[in-house]
């Protein structure tokens, strides 16, 4: 019997991070053990290679905004654990962690689920009886990822770009054909701007599902679009609607694209359930309540601000968003990449276009250190071991005309929320 918070978390991070094989059996076993928690509310499924927990946050604001309650389901965590699990952006308190945690352990007994399996398990159990909808943003990839055992009333692919590679790819179609697994029978599958390499695969899985497909930029999008001192604006529009005056945070026109993806999600539940489409409602609903991590600003002045990008097409977005937004600040990086990344093409990326870029590493075997990096290809990029000593020194140091910007990996941003805080 766990005693407590840190007992139950302790005992979920003490799992295996994976099982040899990437089947879904074990959980399915584990669901239906806990009589299939998963299907006894209705659920909206998203995957992508970027903007996940944004739309996946976009869209719970826009269901709980009608009055639902709201389950939401992410990864990874920046402050606790707890915000992995959340009913209309409440996190699971300890005390029902604990409790669940100790029922789950016990009723599965010998079956032996990896870490994101249990955490998985313990969100859909946690949700019945307390949740409308919910909208669950899978781990990585979606045919095989742990999170595809429910059939959702809708599903979501945000983005298809290179990311973990290893296990999804190596290709793009690799990847592609893997995110198409979120695809179920007749339901709606709302996707972002498509790759020209990827659209025919993501359309003949669709096709062979016979499920209609809602794409960015041919079926719905946003014009209009501004960028204001971290603040968007743009308008919405699709085949029959325009929706004008939309505000959220960001710096980022993907942002709004994951705003717009939401929306579109959000129109097709309604129409299918027969409800009401209250434009002002969702001006007014999108971005009530925001995510940690993402484009989040720590400082003003000078300007600090933290964001998890991790992987090429990421850092591409954020570091020519910051560089078109404040052409007249100089930015100064804080990396950390991941062995398993694509390391030396985001250094080509952010070393001409920033004053310095600080590579640093964390306390973790996929960590990548210093001779994982070329240095010497750079004048402006220097690496420190200890970024907890280093960092107060860097920020005595910034000028008005300077921003330094966190970025590279989710784990640097959660060790640093807590500094800042």
């Amino acid at each position: 019997m766990l005693e407590n918070y840190q007992d139950a978390v302790n005992y979920i991070h003490s799992l295996p991070k994976f099982h040899r094989t990437n089947n879904l059996d074990r959980i399915k076993e584990a669901l239906h053990i806990l009589d299939d928690p998963q299907n006894s509310y209705e659920t909206i499924h998203i995957t992508g290679t970027n903007g996940k927990g944004t739309t996946t946050n976009f869209l719970a604001n826009l269901l709980e905004g009608t009055g639902k309650r709201v389950g939401m389901f992410t990864s990874p965590f920046i402050k606790e654990f707890n915000e992995r699990i959340q009913i209309n952006h409440q996190y699971i308190s300890n005390k029902d962690l604990v409790e669940a945690v100790n029922f789950i352990k016990d009723k599965i007994g010998t079956i032996e689920l990896a870490e994101f399996e249990f955490v998985t398990v313990l969100g859909f159990f946690y949700f019945r009886g307390r949740v409308d909808v919910a909208v669950i943003e899978a781990g990585i990839g979606a045919k095989h990822d742990k999170t595809n055992v429910i059939t959702p009333e809708e599903s979501i692919i945000t983005s298809i770009d290179l990311d973990h590679e290893k296990l999804i790819g190596p290709t793009i179609q690799d990847i592609a054909k893997e995110k198409s697994g979120i695809i179920k029978p007749t339901k709606p599958i709302i996707t972002g701007k498509l790759h020209e390499s990827v659209r025919g695969i993501v359309q003949q899985a669709a096709e062979q599902q016979n499920s209609p497909i809602f794409e960015f930029g041919k079926n719905f999008g946003i014009k209009n679009y501004k960028n204001n001192d971290f603040s968007l604006s743009f308008t919405y529009y699709d085949d029959k609607v325009d929706i004008e005056g939309i505000h959220c945070q960001g710096f980022e026109e993907t942002t709004a694209m994951n705003a717009s993806i939401a929306i579109k999600t959000f129109i097709c539940y309604q129409k299918t359930h027969n409800l009401e489409i209250s434009t002002d409602s969702i001006k007014a609903s999108l971005d009530t309540k925001q995510l940690p991590g993402r484009a989040q600003i720590v400082q003003q002045k000078p300007l600090i601000l933290m964001d998890g990008a991790h992987n090429i097409s990421a850092i591409y977005n954020l570091i020519n968003s910051l560089t078109k937004n404040y052409e007249n600040k100089d930015i100064i990086v804080l990396y950390a990449g991941m062995k398993d990344k694509d390391r030396h093409e985001i250094l080509e990326e952010l070393a001409p276009k920033t004053k310095h870029v600080y590579i640093t590493t964390l306390d973790m075997a996929r960590s990548a250190k210093a001779d994982d990096y070329n240095l010497a290809l750079y004048d402006n990029v220097s690496f420190i071991e200890n970024y907890h000593a280093e960092l107060q020194k860097i920020i005595s140091q910034l000028t008005e005309g300077q921003i330094l910007l966190i970025t590279g990996s989710f784990y640097l941003v959660s060790d640093l929320e807590h500094y800042f805080s």
